[in-house]
């Protein structure tokens, strides 16, 4: 089944923590010029502590925003748990964190689970930018070019080994042995699956037989839960190869490739180039004060694996102090925690949606 794409992604740098959770109240950050942000912004500051969760591709802003913020705030705690987009919807939904995180917009249903615990409108807008990368461990290869087409024949099993002609074809100059390919995919509900499929179904439609959606029904290769998980099978695995946020590569020291674009080029995922690609390619609609839409990969430039990811909160929630805190968290975020996110693999995002997604904060009471 086919689904909405949006955009996203990063290159990191300095990552503290890829665990499932996060919990920072009341503590600096030395994680570089990320941590700055908070020194050199201001935000509301309402005391409690904010319940959050889902995208694994968010945690690790998450993770240094939470703590800039309680830097700001002594009385604020954010606790942020990264569950997967699917598990983060469904737990909002239920009522049990007080926002989520996802990388892909709600779909009927989750929009009417979500609508009925708020007791109104749910309202998701983005909060950051980045790209999924394409993680890989073969021995001996390094600088690696793929295009939409062989990515469908990897993880559709039909490319088995490393030196497959359609491998070689993008590679000419590289030395790629007879190791089997070994794929690891998500084996929760994932907004970074939502993302690569998304892009797989749009960019090579003929090759791509499996739609786009946050679980797959994929014909092999190893399941993991979160992006943690898949990386470290693929660290393990000489052969190995996933799709994951770019920090978790560098955290393991695993190479990324190049992903052939609309242009024809094969592009290398920085924050420029998905700046590029959100630039170029995503166009919010709505519906209402929602700040969600399509990017059309055929069009856009820079990296064609770029997406944005986004916070789902209730536009009216029963608990004033909740609203006040969300919107002085989010709001911290959509601002002074902007600055420096590329340290952490991020892309800033663009004036006009962050003005968009502010707009969409302000609705919240």
């Amino acid at each position: 089944m086919s689904r909405t794409w949006t955009t996203r992604r990063r290159t990191a740098v300095y990552v503290t923590a890829l665990g499932a959770a996060v919990a920072v109240a009341g503590c600096g950050s030395d994680n570089g010029a990320a941590g700055n942000a908070a020194t050199t912004a201001t935000a509301g500051c309402a005391n409690g502590t904010l319940a959050g969760g889902g995208s694994t591709f968010q945690l690790n802003v998450e993770q240094q925003w939470a703590a800039d913020f309680s830097q700001q705030c002594s009385g604020a705690k954010v606790n942020y748990t990264g569950v997967g987009s699917g598990a983060g919807i469904q737990q909002f939904g239920a009522g049990t964190i007080d926002f989520a995180g996802s990388d892909v917009a709600m779909v009927d249903s989750e929009q009417s689970a979500a609508d009925k615990r708020c007791g109104g409108k749910a309202v998701t807008f983005p909060v950051t930018a980045g790209g999924v990368a394409i993680i890989y461990n073969v021995d001996g290869v390094k600088g690696l070019k793929l295009s939409a087409d062989t990515l469908a024949g990897i993880f559709q099993g039909t490319i088995k080994r490393w030196d497959d002609p359609a491998i070689k074809a993008e590679n000419p100059d590289a030395s790629l042995p007879d190791t089997p390919v070994v794929t690891y995919h998500r084996a929760d509900g994932s907004g970074t699956t939502a993302v690569f499929s998304a892009f797989e179904d749009a960019a090579a439609p003929h090759a791509w037989k499996l739609g786009s959606d946050k679980q797959l029904n994929w014909p092999g290769g190893q399941g993991a839960t979160g992006s943690d998980g898949v990386v470290q099978g693929v660290k393990s695995t000489n052969g190995g190869i996933t799709y994951a946020e770019v920090s978790y590569a560098t955290a393991n020291n695993l190479p990324t490739a190049s992903v052939k674009g609309a242009s024809g080029d094969y592009v290398q995922l920085t924050a420029d180039t998905v700046s590029q690609a959100i630039d170029t390619g995503f166009s919010p609609t709505g519906p209402g004060a929602d700040v969600v839409g399509p990017i059309d990969v055929t069009k856009l430039t820079g990296y064609p694996l770029s997406t944005v990811s986004y916070a789902i909160v209730c536009q009216t929630y029963d608990d004033s102090g909740t609203a006040e805190l969300v919107k002085d968290y989010l709001g911290y975020a959509l601002a002074g925690g902007q600055t420096g996110v590329t340290a952490l693999g991020y892309a800033p995002l663009p004036d006009s949606v962050t003005s968009a997604a502010k707009t969409a904060l302000e609705s919240v009471s």
